[in-house]
């Protein structure tokens, strides 16, 4: 007989649930430890099967011998291929780049620019109305064609251009600078010394650089095949010239522009002179320019100016991180070289900037350490010298070349590049100020990089050439005839009116 207790099978089936709970948390523990060892044993299979770097390497290359043409004939068929696909790729880049340059002027307002515009753009191959075509390979990149200018594009020397050195020395502060003309043929060098019977283009470069490098002699050969006389500006301390102050050139100061032009006026007996400027010295010719016809004094010579990849507003602060530290290692090559000459003042102030200015780092910082110490002028007439500025931003501030744009009285051309990886953001930021100017024509190239503009013109298809030059000295023809065409209306011909060449200076030559 079987007796049945309630309380002694619910006992039971509490058993029996416990019982299951542990069976099936030792499955899942077993079931866990299962999946980990196979985690594990997974991880030591791939582990096994990983390439050491070094047999990877040797695979790869292994491959690509493999796949390797295997005779002189397979090579050429791959090279030929390589080839193939550059060039059309160069092709398509030097196709979108190809296009006329971007003209902006006040033409309804200045006869003078009107003018010029329209001779420079008479029929469809004018420089102004047809494509500007880069060359390949170096026009297509701005880095490329900058480089190019710089290093190369030198004309080589030719007999038929006679050469010679002339030395100046201003009255400002007794500095001397270099003139390296270069001469058409028929004019001598005594005629150049005494009086001039032709017209002059003075070519005046960059920051660091001087009247050899290759954009500066391009130009001066471009304008002398046109039968103009045209030389070389070599700023103070430069081109192998020994710094004579303890003050070399900087942005802001123009008085050594403004000698050169006096002493050239006196010789100049009806012939005009032409600026042209490059990049630092763009600025520096359109200041120029802009205090003289602020003030109303400037020499009837000067015909006009021409700005290549002017910076118009400097701010060292604002320069790329690459080009900076670059352009600060040159102007410290530079003191170095000219020690001798600065070591002349014996002031702890003047030897604590140039220390601070040999530790700098970036461009404007040099600046920052150098500003007040550096030379400067009024920018009104006398336009006396003077020592110092407050601080950097103040020295870019006074340099800064469109605060004086619009007071330039004479045609004036401002050549950029739109892949001007130096002073294209500058120059746009102050576009409106150049446009104010109805003396002002600004030409935007879509390629060209800082100084570059290498073409190849159509149908041409040799190693290419400045189409900055053909450019300028387009305009300057244009700018001649216009002066020309004046002196001839105007009965008895243009006086040259000659102000005194020695300019009053606040300050002791020798604290200049």
């Amino acid at each position: 007989m079987n007796i049945s207790d309630p309380e002694n099978n619910d006992d039971l089936s509490d058993k029996d649930e416990t019982d299951d709970n542990i069976d099936f948390e030792c499955e899942e523990e077993t079931s866990r430890a299962t999946t980990f060892a196979s985690s594990y044993e997974y991880i030591k299979v791939q582990s096994q099967n990983l390439i050491h770097p070094k047999h990877f390497i040797r695979q790869s290359s292994s491959i690509i011998s493999e796949q390797l043409p295997a005779t002189p004939t397979g090579w050429m068929a791959l090279l030929s291929l390589v080839t193939s696909c550059g060039l059309t790729y160069e092709l398509q880049l030097q196709k979108s780049l190809t296009c006329p340059p971007l003209v902006y002027a006040q033409l309804s307002s200045s006869p003078s620019i009107k003018d010029i515009y329209e001779q420079m753009t008479v029929t469809p191959e004018s420089l102004l109305r047809r494509p500007i075509q880069p060359s390949l390979l170096v026009g297509t990149r701005a880095y490329a064609a900058s480089t190019a200018a710089y290093l190369g594009g030198a004309p080589a020397h030719n007999d038929t251009y006679g050469r010679f050195r002339e030395i100046m020395t201003l009255p400002m502060d007794g500095a001397t600078v270099a003139l390296d003309w270069e001469l058409p043929p028929g004019v001598t060098e005594e005629q150049v010394r005494q009086q001039i019977p032709k017209p002059v283009v003075l070519v005046i470069h960059g920051i660091n650089n001087h009247a050899n490098f290759g954009y500066v002699r391009s130009m001066v050969r471009a304008c002398t095949m046109r039968g103009w006389i045209a030389a070389g500006f070599n700023m103070r301390g430069c081109g192998g010239l020994a710094l004579t102050t303890p003050r070399g050139y900087n942005a802001a100061y123009t008085g050594d522009i403004r000698g050169v032009v006096q002493q050239l006026s006196a010789r100049l007996r009806g012939a005009p002179l032409f600026l042209v400027g490059n990049s630092l010295s763009a600025s520096l010719v359109t200041k120029y320019l802009g205090e003289e016809g602020l003030c109303g004094t400037l020499p009837d010579c000067v015909a006009g100016g021409a700005a290549l990849g002017n910076p118009v507003s400097i701010d060292s602060r604002h320069m790329s991180l690459i080009f900076s530290p670059l352009l600060a290692l040159g102007v410290k090559k530079s003191i170095l070289e000219q020690w001798s000459a600065l070591q002349q003042i014996k002031e702890p102030y003047f030897l604590s900037c140039i220390r601070r200015a040999m530790l700098a780092v970036t461009l404007a910082e040099f600046d920052s350490a150098m500003a007040p110490i550096m030379i400067r002028n009024d920018p009104v007439y006398p336009f006396s010298a003077r020592v110092g500025f407050k601080n950097g931003h103040s020295y870019w501030n006074d340099a800064s070349s469109y605060r004086l744009i619009r007071f330039v009285s004479v045609p004036m051309m401002q050549l950029i590049a739109s892949d001007d990886f130096l002073v294209y953001k500058a120059f746009q930021g102050r576009l409106a100020y150049c446009l104010a100017n109805p003396n002002v024509m600004i030409v935007e190239s879509k390629c060209g990089g800082h100084l570059g503009w290498h073409e190849a013109p159509p149908r041409n298809y040799g190693l290419g050439k400045s189409w900055a030059d053909a450019a300028t000295t387009e305009f300057i023809d244009v700018v001649f005839k216009s002066f020309e065409k004046r002196k001839s209306n105007k009965p008895g011909g243009l006086e040259f009116k000659e102000r005194d060449t020695v300019l009053s200076a606040t300050v002791p030559r020798s604290k200049l």
